[in-house]
């Protein structure tokens, strides 16, 4: 690795500040203007019903009441992006999960509003509610959308219900299977999950006199929330304006409109700014949480334990709308075959409708529920085959020119972070009980999972600007989420020759910053540090202008560095950047960079883990006592941030395996809508947990740098299951594990 004076090191968040003293400003804490409006949203109560009729007359005479809207005063507008299934409050006549809005108003004071919402009356005909997405897919069941032949959606063998379904396949499966010593078939099912964010959804949206709509909102996307709240309300692009807030926790679960919209058109509506907060409640109502999967997974492998055929069905239940599930579906199918040598894979997946809430991305999406699968009966097999686990990983990892789904192997980067957490986690010692657990029913294991994802960018834009001090201001459209905005200045300020005190980073609002990627995917500090590093170089080049006439020097004798542009035979010959900013209006202009970068190639981010646990079968007890993880990060642009990360999805990777769940009752509603019955990991929850950085430069990325925030999450739940059958003998089909199926082995 080069040694660099800003890049690479451990430095501390530049927005850690503000945040430590409460003077960051989140969605809530947006300044409200005068005669600002609360709006609230009337939700239905069922997954499933007809809407017979809705009378709020009695709503609109109550007093501080602005507005009052139902179906009857929305646009007839059908929105959802590629897949427009939605309508303006039931406007089609139907509910199809149950948080679907029905009503909405806006009212002086809070009070007045929730006054407002319990005098409207809504007549319902409950209709039974499509729960198992099985079902839905193979026909035989209701309809959760009908009339919708022309959005594409499938009907082939009666699943009326699929959204969208996909084949991919390399080899020959039956010859596979054919050729086969041993065949092992198993089903996995995961449950719904929320993306389990602090804050939650906010916003407040105004209205200029020109018909302009403004929102303040936290979000990971303020582009394409911009381009959905225009579609919604039927407004070109020039008369949305998104103004992103911090965001206090995203996961995935704030790409989308949410209350944008319905927020915006309150506002045009009353003709007054609107605010709009969700209650934890409804916001697990309404909110977008990570899919339920159903993954069955057959492997063929030969005597000495060498894989040669996997097939894989995978049925994704997509919830009540469609946007971006077919997109979402068939970008994780490689998943089926990206860390092993199989030679024959095929993989069929489907996402299909149910009366279940609105569902999208959520951290890594449906890189944990594969890896479940793929990872779990990794070991399944190797203890039936007396074989150990590290052994068949080693004996099957990817190597270089090895082909899987995800195209060929070229970095040797799989066998590289295995062998690594291999060595750190002492793999090849016994594994023991601490001293307190030893006896009383406690059973200890340990396991092991490796991990991929795919290693996607997206195309990205930003300008820095050289300020008359001598510093550098970057503005992209990319909101800073997870410290991003440090990475991204330790990059320009690398490039600039300053420190990163000398560099700040801004997101700006759909009208002002360039546009730019949304804040997920783990692509945000290799897709916008391209157009850092391009914008870097025009501004640099810019000031060597300015400087060489200033100096009367060649350009090609300059350099920067230190703050400062000197002349490399002469250096006692030598302005500062802040000369430099004062000088260039008379020979260039205002200095500003100008950065594009294009969508990347896919660079392939490999980690692995080791989870060891201590379980008392008899009261259904687990304890995760430790968590190592591997990572291949390609470059550590910021060594403490990416710890950080790491342990983050690590400890968000416990709560999918043991704690969270949103289960749903009888009727379709989901149980438990409080933190208090949805359960997340707290401090007491967090084990002993090291992070190996192990960095290996991806080709075609800024500094050789690879994804970071969403790898961590993907092994984790897998590794747990897997050190909990090697304490009970016996493996677990389902997340999360729960304690009675733990006493069930002690049976």
């Amino acid at each position: 690795m080069a040694e660099y004076k800003v890049a690479g090191k451990s430095l501390t968040r530049i927005d850690a500040p503000d945040k430590a003293v409460g003077n960051a400003r989140f969605a809530a804490d947006a300044p409200a203007p005068e005669r600002t409006l609360h709006g609230l949203v009337l939700r239905s109560p069922h997954a499933h019903a007809r809407v017979l009729s809705v009378k709020a007359d009695r709503a609109r005479r109550m007093s501080g009441v602005r507005v009052v809207l139902t179906r009857d005063e929305c646009p007839d507008i059908r929105f959802g992006g590629d897949i427009k299934d939605q309508s303006w409050l039931a406007k089609d006549g139907f509910v199809r999960y149950a948080g679907e809005p029905v009503a909405m108003v806006a009212a002086d004071t809070l009070d007045a509003a929730r006054a407002a919402l319990g005098a409207i009356e809504v007549r319902y005909e409950v209709l039974t509610p499509l729960m198992d997405s099985m079902a839905g897919k193979n026909g035989g069941v209701q309809q959760v959308h009908d009339g919708w032949k022309g959005l594409g959606l499938e009907s082939n063998g009666g699943g009326k219900n699929v959204i969208a379904s996909f084949e991919k396949s390399m080899g020959d499966i039956e010859a596979g299977f054919a050729r086969a010593d041993r065949v092992y078939e198993h089903t996995f099912t995961t449950g719904y999950a929320h993306p389990g964010y602090i804050e939650l959804h906010g916003v407040l949206a105004d209205v200029g006199g020109d018909g302009k709509v403004t929102v303040w909102t936290c979000t990971q996307s303020p582009y394409e929330v911009r381009d959905e709240v225009a579609e919604a309300l039927g407004l070109p692009h020039t008369k949305v304006r998104i103004v992103p807030t911090e965001v206090g926790g995203g996961f995935g679960g704030k790409t989308r409109a949410v209350l944008e919209h319905l927020a915006g058109l309150l506002a045009m509506r009353s003709g007054q700014p609107v605010r709009m907060e969700m209650s934890r409640e409804e916001d697990h109502r309404a909110g977008s949480f990570r899919p339920p999967h159903t993954l069955t997974i057959r492997t063929g492998v030969m005597n000495d334990g060498t894989l040669v055929a996997r097939d894989m069905d995978v049925t994704v239940d997509h919830g009540a709308h469609g946007k971006k599930a077919s997109g979402q579906c068939s970008g994780k199918m490689e998943m089926a075959s990206c860390m092993y040598r199989i030679p024959n894979v095929r993989v069929k997946a489907c996402t299909v409708y149910t009366n279940g809430p609105m569902t999208g991305p959520v951290r890594a999406p449906s890189c944990p529920e594969y890896h479940l699968a793929t990872e779990v009966q990794m070991d399944i097999i190797a203890r039936d085959m007396g074989i150990e686990p590290l052994e068949i990983r080693r004996l099957n990892g990817l190597r270089n020119g090895d082909k899987s789904l995800a195209g060929v192997h070229r970095d040797g980067s799989m066998q590289l972070v295995l062998e690594r957490v291999a060595e750190e986690s002492e793999w090849n010692s016994p594994f023991r009980l601490p001293p307190e657990l030893e006896g009383e029913g406690w059973k200890g294991g340990r396991g092991i999972a490796c991990g991929f994802m795919h290693g996607s960018g997206g195309s990205s834009s930003c300008s820095i600007n050289l300020n008359g001090d001598g510093s550098f201001q970057i503005v992209s459209g990319t909101i800073n989420l997870s410290g991003a905005s440090t990475g991204l200045s330790q990059l320009a300020a690398e490039e600039l020759g300053v420190g990163l005190d000398d560099v700040r980073y801004d997101c700006g609002d759909t009208d002002l910053s360039p546009e730019s990627i949304r804040a997920t995917g783990s692509m945000v500090t290799r897709s916008v540090g391209a157009a850092v590093i391009k914008a870097a170089g025009d501004a640099k080049e810019k000031i060597l202008r300015v400087a060489a006439a200033s100096l009367e020097a060649d350009a090609d004798d300059l350099e920067l560095g230190d703050g400062k542009v000197f002349v490399s035979s002469s250096p006692d010959r030598s302005m500062t950047l802040a000369q430099v900013a004062a000088a260039s209006p008379g020979f260039e202009g205002f200095i500003t960079g100008h950065g594009m970068s294009e969508t990347p190639l896919a660079c392939p981010i490999y980690t692995t883990q080791v989870a060891e646990v201590a379980v008392n079968p008899e009261l259904g007890e687990i304890r995760v006592l430790r968590l190592i993880c591997g990572q291949d990060v390609g470059f550590a642009i910021n060594p403490l941030a990416i710890t950080g990360q790491i342990e983050g999805a690590m400890l968000q990777g416990i709560g999918l395996a043991l704690m969270e769940e949103q289960p749903r009752n009888e009727d379709g509603s989901l149980a438990g809508e409080s933190l208090h019955e949805y359960l997340l990991p707290t401090s007491l929850d967090v084990p002993e947990m090291k992070s190996i950085i192990v960095e290996n430069p991806a080709e075609g990325t800024p500094y050789g740098i690879r994804g970071v925030g969403e790898p961590p999450i993907i092994a984790t739940a897998a590794a747990i299951v897997n050190a909990l059958q090697d304490a009970v003998g016996a493996p677990f089909f389902s997340l999360p594990v729960k304690p009675h199926q733990l006493r069930k082995v002690a049976v």
